[in-house]
């Protein structure tokens, strides 16, 4: 990774005035809506093509800037150590050896090292996500089955 880029957090301002907000959402929300139009970035005369991927990203920054949420910019590389696996998915370095070991995430091995690809583990916290989000279902599908739901003072 070049050694110029650099995790970076953009708090919003304070004073957005409303015209600016609901311009950025609009925008937002039309380039996370219309994939066919080619979305342009324009500096003085000067204007590129951006590509339909780093639109939504923009839109994603713009709306969550738009509500008052910080945005962190943190570069990745492709390859990861299992430090940096582990801290990404939020778990510690053992518990995701005991992953890779299990055959949960795929891994290669140079020399004694472990390196994880980011678009594996990426893969592995989407799986873990559905799964979650189909267990809570699950759950509250149960709970209404049994009637639960239906005694307000439980």
């Amino acid at each position: 990774m070049p050694k110029n880029l650099k995790d970076h957090t953009y708090l919003p301002s304070q004073g957005l005035d409303d015209e600016f907000v609901e311009m950025c959402q609009a925008l937002a929300s039309q380039a996370l809506a219309d994939p066919d139009s080619r979305p342009r970035l324009v500096m003085g005369s000067k204007t590129i093509d951006l590509p339909p991927q780093v639109a939504e990203i923009l839109g994603q920054v713009v709306a969550a800037m738009c509500d008052g949420l910080a945005v962190t910019v943190a570069p990745q590389t492709r390859e990861l150590s299992t430090q940096q696996a582990a801290d990404l998915l939020g778990i510690s370095r053992p518990t995701l050896v005991r992953l890779l070991e299990e055959g949960e995430i795929p891994f290669m091995k140079a020399r004694r090292h472990r390196r994880v690809m980011l678009a594996d583990i990426l893969e592995f916290q989407k799986r873990q996500r559905h799964q979650a989000d189909q267990a809570l279902a699950d759950i509250v599908a149960d709970a209404q089955a049994y009637g639960d739901y239906d005694h307000p003072n439980r």
